[in-house]
């Protein structure tokens, strides 16, 4: 059961996934970063920084695609962590709709419009988290738990 859609630039890392994966009795971490998952470095360091009691799970975006039935069909509360808007948006099209996707961290770059102190998007991030909200998902901004969550679809326009 997915309890938890998260896009994090970092992917998992300390407190964040600690107090993310304590508040929701998250069992199972499902990190879709396509880079992460061709790169043997990044797989090992993510395998070496999860909850020693959470499962942890690495796929492409193409190859989390493939799995969507086992991805629906999970009994485990289940957190899913994206690097990057362009891979959940490519995902949650192929996917279908959930209730919502918490917006964690990504990145300030050249041409990227600032809507927290943890959130910047480019303007093809932006239409792309336009059409997420389209779909009927409610897209929110909110670094830990015991943050205040800041709903990001009427931001977007």
């Amino acid at each position: 059961m997915i309890k938890l859609v998260r896009i994090d630039h970092r992917l998992m890392h300390g407190q964040v996934v600690f107090s993310w994966t304590k508040s929701l009795g998250i069992e199972r971490i499902v990190v879709i970063d396509t880079n992460t998952a061709n790169d043997e470095f990044k797989r090992m360091s993510l395998k070496l920084s999860k909850p020693e009691d959470v499962k942890l799970s690495l796929f492409t975006v193409d190859q989390a695609i493939e799995r969507i039935p086992k991805i629906k069909a999970l009994k485990d509360n289940t957190m899913l962590i994206f690097g990057n808007v362009g891979e959940t948006y490519t995902f949650f099209k192929a996917f279908g709709p959930i209730d919502e996707i918490n917006y964690g961290g990504i990145l300030d770059r050249p041409g990227a419009k600032r809507f927290s102190n943890a959130i910047y998007l480019t303007d093809k991030e932006v239409e792309q988290s336009r059409e997420l909200a389209d779909m009927g998902i409610t897209l929110y901004m909110q670094q830990v738990p015991t943050s205040k969550k800041e709903i990001l679809n009427n931001k977007l326009s």
